[in-house]
């Protein structure tokens, strides 16, 4: 599947650092980026061949990290893929972009009540 879920991994992290006390926290921490990496290229790219497409979009928080920019970049040029990542600065957690839109629109005096709506096309003013 294309299930991009990591549901439960810092749980599972945290069980197995206070079960290994002499595990360096270094290592583990950088065998579980190369482990979630490797997920995620692979589904990745697994997707693009599944819906016959050639370029790769990667937003969101996960898009700065480093190792899976350098990873999608290499295995995509490999397999004919064009990958394209935002600018540093644009890759952003999708909870802040939202709480950023909600804050421009407090400022402007607008305000909801609880019972608001979802709106996926709202505009994000220029500040």
């Amino acid at each position: 599947d294309y299930d991009f879920s990591f549901s439960g991994l810092k749980t599972a992290l945290a069980l197995y650092l206070r079960a290994h006390p002499d595990a360096l926290p270094a290592d583990v921490a950088a065998s579980l980026q190369e482990s979630v990496v490797d997920v995620l290229a692979e589904k990745t790219l697994r997707a693009a061949r599944a819906k016959e497409v050639k370029r790769v979009i990667v937003v969101g928080g996960v898009a700065a990290n480093s190792r899976l920019r350098e990873r999608l970049l290499d295995e995509g040029q490999r397999l004919g893929y064009a990958i394209f990542f935002p600018s540093m600065a644009l890759c952003t957690d999708n909870a802040a972009m939202i709480a950023a839109v909600a804050h421009f629109k407090y400022q402007q005096g607008e305000q909801a009540a609880l019972t608001l709506s979802p709106e996926p096309s709202l505009e994000i003013p220029n500040t």
